[in-house]
């Protein structure tokens, strides 16, 4: 059972209330679509970022190990970390680049190769069993709106990028 009743009277001081209840449900929304993930993955015994990093392989295959980190945004060690795991378990492997021995580049192996459709054909599945359930018109409606909230949070993001340039967050030292 869910307390879903009494958090509606929860408010948040200086927010409208129908504000602050369109904030929660959008934050549940993340929590559940997170729950619906990890749940698939279980079945797939496989970390998400793991997932990430082959849905990032299946598009650049032989990509650095340094871009790979930028394009999961996780540190170097982290993305070391993983591919460990990774080239352990069979799924990739990695090879100095001909040209530069200071790369070191990812491929993917044929089981890595098979990992990654299966992850595919997972994110698509919870993409349909999610938004995929809601009529075209709630469909198009929900990207205006979000689109419209997002450029809202960038504008917002930008305001405070120029007041602090280097994201120190103000006086703080």
């Amino acid at each position: 059972m869910h307390h879903h009743d009494t958090e509606h009277h929860h408010d948040i001081p200086g927010v409208d209330p129908l504000s602050a209840e369109v904030f929660r449900e959008f934050k549940t929304q993340m929590i559940l679509n997170r729950r619906l993930m990890t749940k698939m993955f279980t079945v797939e015994t496989m970390h998400p970022a793991q997932a990430m990093c082959l849905r990032a392989l299946s598009a650049e295959d032989g990509i650095s190990q340094s871009d790979l980190a930028g394009i999961l945004h996780v540190s170097r060690p982290t993305v070391t970390t993983m591919l460990q795991k990774m080239e352990a378990s069979g799924v990739i492997e990695r090879r100095p680049d001909e040209h530069d021995a200071r790369l070191t580049r990812i491929y993917m192996t044929e089981a890595g190769r098979g990992m990654g459709e299966r992850f595919h054909a997972l994110f698509a599945e919870s993409i349909a069993s999610s938004v995929g359930q809601m009529p075209e018109n709630d469909r198009r409606e929900f990207l205006r709106l979000l689109n419209d909230l997002n450029a809202h949070v960038r504008r917002a993001i930008d305001s405070f990028d120029e007041t602090d340039p280097e994201g120190k967050g103000g006086p703080t030292e």
